[in-house]
């Protein structure tokens, strides 16, 4: 009987043991974003911060044959984030007491026309690249105070891709057939920022706050979020870098959703671009929606989640993608950590949300590259396991696409898949009006050739939007045949 009693004793225990085993094992099956370790750390070199006469003198990155880019055998993730930083702060170094971008770079509208921000930077547009109709706005309370604003945008560039624009525009113009296989060239720099009048802030000493002329009118105004865009070694897709202040409106709580089923978006503070008091769902960062505010993050630095059940446990997954996102996720978080730990002033408020970039190994050559981009035309954004996209696939910032977070005509947060991400390339690739060319990828390269066709800017813009519904549309159709 004691020898009956211990074997089911012994029996008991390895049958508990096995349940705990078992238990553990289903979660080690899958990888929940709270749980994914790091591998290793990413980090801004303390050559970035070096002050001299008590100005931050970051050195510009390399990117041509000698920089990391030209081997696209040892090219890591890391190389571009660190590019993305380090570019960003070459741009804010001060330059007479302004920052770089603002003394060195030129400041042009949508149609590639060059303007005279000698009064301020002039800022006219307000829409944003989804759709005419697609703008933000503060809040608009009760009490009227703070005022609700709109935000406005600029572009700038640099002396080479401007001058490469000018070259190929009129080719592009009278016959786009002759730009096919044309890209930028290494070096080339866009960017495009946000503005809002700084007096409708609460706190504005924590922005860049510098004088603009809004609609012709002298203002103050404060930087929210700046895209850098430019052109490294083996990438004439560009590398499309993104930054915005870090308080401009809350992040989607995924931790309140289900597979089945979107949380609700509600804060107990308010923020430059949400009402405590207002509850958020999709519908406010879709695309025409016609609310202009309360907007929310929902990728933390673009990269795509989503929950499941595994089990009973209801989680949060990284997406499958293009690109590893717990290593990219890990890569951000760390570097933006590093900068932080150094960096010093006003830009300290601001952080890097990703960047989004072609893998172009096996095309050694910009004509060879550039064939690739135009073969991937409209479906240049296709972030599906086994493509070519790389870092945030899911790249955003809250100021300029607000409205595509999760799609063009999204139903819900939870139903969005890998087949209805948006990121740069969505709208940003070589197709335009039925030709092939990497100078397309800019918009402001195409708005160039609008122009020098005789249409007014009300028309680009609206050309523009026409091409990325026929975009959306191309691709859905061959989606649908995958």
């Amino acid at each position: 009987m004691k020898t009956t009693k211990m074997v089911l004793l012994f029996i008991i225990i390895i049958s508990f043991g096995a349940c705990k085993k078992d238990s553990k094992g289903e979660k080690d099956n899958y990888t929940t974003v709270k749980e994914s370790a790091a591998a290793s750390e990413c980090l801004a070199p303390a050559n970035w911060f070096t002050i001299v006469n008590n100005t931050r003198q970051t050195p510009p990155p390399n990117e041509g044959p000698t920089s990391v880019f030209a081997n696209n055998a040892t090219v890591t993730n890391c190389d571009f984030h660190q590019w993305s930083w380090q570019k960003f702060l070459w741009l804010t170094n001060e330059v007479n007491g302004q920052p770089f971008f603002m003394t060195n770079l030129i400041q042009v509208n949508a149609a590639g026309q060059r303007l005279n921000p000698s009064s301020g930077i002039v800022l006219t547009d307000t829409a944003q690249a989804s759709g005419s109709t697609d703008i933000l706005k503060t809040p608009n309370y009760p009490s009227g105070v703070p005022k609700s604003t709109t935000v406005y945008y600029s572009i700038f560039m640099d002396k080479l891709m401007y001058g490469t624009m000018l070259k190929y525009g009129p080719i592009a113009k009278n016959d786009p057939t002759k730009v096919k296989d044309i890209a930028f060239p290494v070096g080339s720099l866009e960017l495009k920022t946000s503005w809002i009048d700084a007096s409708v802030l609460k706190d504005p000493s924590s922005y860049f706050v510098t004088q603009g002329v809004i609609n012709g009118v002298k203002t103050k105004v404060a930087l929210l979020g700046m895209h850098v865009v430019g052109i490294v070694e083996n990438h004439p897709e560009f590398v499309w870098a993104t930054f915005e202040h870090e308080n401009l409106a809350p992040a989607y709580d995924w931790s309140k959703a289900t597979p089945t089923t979107d949380a609700p978006v509600t804060s107990t503070v308010d923020y430059p671009f949400f009402n405590k008091a207002s509850t958020a769902t999709v519908t406010n960062i879709t695309s025409g929606n016609g609310i202009y505010t309360d907007v929310f993050s929902v990728y933390k630095y673009g990269v795509p989640v989503e929950k499941a059940m595994k089990g009973t446990h209801n989680v949060q997954l990284f997406m499958q993608t293009s690109q590893n996102g717990s290593q990219n996720l890990n890569n951000i978080r760390t570097i933006n950590q590093s900068v932080k730990k150094q960096l010093t002033g006003v830009w300290n408020n601001y952080f890097y949300n990703g960047s989004l970039w072609i893998n172009t190994a096996g095309y050694n050559s910009t004509p060879a590259q550039a064939a690739l981009l135009d073969s991937l035309s409209y479906d240049l954004s296709n972030s599906a396991p086994g493509k070519l996209t790389r870092g945030s696939v899911s790249a955003y910032n809250i100021t300029m696409e607000t409205y595509v977070q999760v799609g063009f005509n999204p139903t819900s947060i939870h139903g969005n898949s890998v087949s209805n991400l948006v990121n740069c390339f969505s709208c940003h690739n070589t197709y335009y009006k039925s030709n092939l060319s990497p100078l397309f990828i800019s918009h402001v390269f195409t708005g160039y050739v609008g122009d020098l066709q005789g249409l007014n800017r009300k028309q680009i813009k609206d050309e523009h939007v026409k091409d990325i519904v026929k975009q959306f549309n191309l691709r859905l159709k061959l989606r649908t045949k995958q």
